[in-house]
């Protein structure tokens, strides 16, 4: 399958949007990617919202988004025709650079679009200079871009985040509620965010509202 055919192909998440990502300290990130002139580069740990955010810049411009790890078994041939794309979104980075063939592939595509002055959004889980890559040149091109690490979310955002989340899902998400969930959950935006929804789903089943009781026994389930 050639790279023209896979945005048809690939699902955007209903809920990655910039207006449900909760920012806190990286409001810069999102302002560059909301802006997206030229090749912006976001690296964090799983769960830091690089997709969310991917997916947000393709959903906003009509772009298109590229699971890189997802895609890695059909070979580097999947980035054919991409050159020209009016918005590109690329995540994973780090799951096909160790192999020379998509590293090439990859230098490629990035020099064709900035010779075309064509915007692309990348992600990584390492930051370019600690990128392993199977050509040095992929690591020099990537630090040619707009880099950002996305920082974790501290107590305040966490608990505005699950706020924020529960309201986008027309959920009442009481404050002991809230204050529990953040001593049980992972700290990371993308657990809480799937924990609200797994909480939604629980609430629309059983025709339940969000009090303590009940989230503790969807949680502990």
């Amino acid at each position: 399958m050639k790279g023209q055919q896979l945005p048809l192909s690939v699902q955007l998440r209903d809920t990655a949007s910039f207006d449900s990502f909760h920012a806190g300290p990286n409001a810069l990130a999102v302002a560059a990617l909301r802006e997206l002139r030229g090749a912006v580069l976001i690296f964090g740990a799983p769960g830091s919202g690089r997709t969310h955010l991917l997916q947000a810049v393709a959903r906003a411009r009509g772009g298109a988004y590229l699971p890189l790890r997802e895609l890695r078994t059909l070979g580097a041939d999947a980035l054919d025709g991409l050159d020209a794309v009016p918005t590109l979104c690329l995540d994973d980075l780090d799951a096909v650079s160790e192999d020379r063939d998509w590293s090439l592939a990859l230098l490629r595509l990035i020099d064709t679009r900035r010779s075309r002055g064509l915007p692309l959004a990348l992600s990584a889980s390492a930051a370019p200079d600690r990128l392993a890559a199977a050509l040095p040149d992929l690591r020099t091109r990537l630090l040619l871009c707009s880099v950002f690490g996305l920082k974790p979310l501290d107590d305040d955002d966490r608990a505005a985040l699950l706020r924020e989340r529960a309201r986008a899902r027309g959920l009442e998400l009481p404050p002991e509620v809230s204050r529990w969930l953040l001593t049980q959950l992972p700290r990371d935006a993308g657990s809480l965010v799937d924990a609200i929804d797994a909480l939604d789903r629980a609430s629309l089943s059983a025709k339940r509202r969000l009090t303590l009781p009940f989230v503790q026994s969807v949680v502990r389930a």
